[in-house]
């Protein structure tokens, strides 16, 4: 039996990984493939390539959630309440109305996180946030590290572009709101552990 909640739900976040498809993780693996094809083929200076490399950390994302959450402490998924302001002055919650206008929030998130709305299930889905935060920020990283050795390589500016500009709407803005998820999120779980 685990004690701690964070491991449990990290142990289930890493069985669920495990249990995805065999096809999932050869379609990982040849996306990945020809994102490094891609790299010598096309250069990180084509747009083409960075729609490999935004595939590729996308894919991967449902897999990176409990080995982040597992192994980063939770003090680095803290938010201070002034943060507030830098998501109002970014438009985070624009592009959450947009997530949930389009239905991804409904199709897609909600089976994942299977909260059932109870104050109950609050902690579950405070964990559920955070792998989620820590998956996008990782893939997020993949994006910056591949922009830095674009321009150490002699790639001009527009190439680190391409390489930042999709992951900073698929994985920057994912992890901004989940940040501003935590902060409504906090006080109910003050007010759920306090009675």
């Amino acid at each position: 039996m685990i004690a701690d909640p964070t491991a449990a739900f990290s142990v289930m976040l890493h069985a669920r990984a495990m249990k995805l498809a065999w096809w999932y993780w050869v379609a990982i693996l040849f996306a990945a493939g020809m994102a490094i094809w891609g790299w010598f083929a096309i250069g990180p200076s084509h747009p083409a390539y960075a729609l490999m490399v935004v595939s590729v950390t996308f894919g991967v994302g449902p897999a990176v959630g409990a080995p982040v959450l597992r192994f980063l402490p939770p003090h680095w998924f803290r938010v201070p309440d002034g943060e507030r302001v830098l998501h109002r002055m970014l438009g985070v919650g624009i592009f959450g109305w947009l997530l949930e206008r389009s239905g991804w929030n409904r199709h897609v998130l909600l089976p994942l996180r299977g909260f059932n709305g109870s104050r109950a299930g609050l902690p579950s889905l405070e964990l559920s946030i955070r792998a989620s935060a820590g998956a996008h920020g990782a893939c997020f990283g993949v994006h910056v590290l591949l922009a830095v050795v674009a321009l150490l390589t002699g790639h001009p500016w527009s190439a680190a572009l391409w390489l930042l500009l999709p992951g900073v709407f698929v994985h920057l803005y994912p992890v901004l709101l989940q940040r501003s998820i935590t902060l409504r999120l906090h006080p109910l779980l003050e007010k759920s552990c306090s009675t």
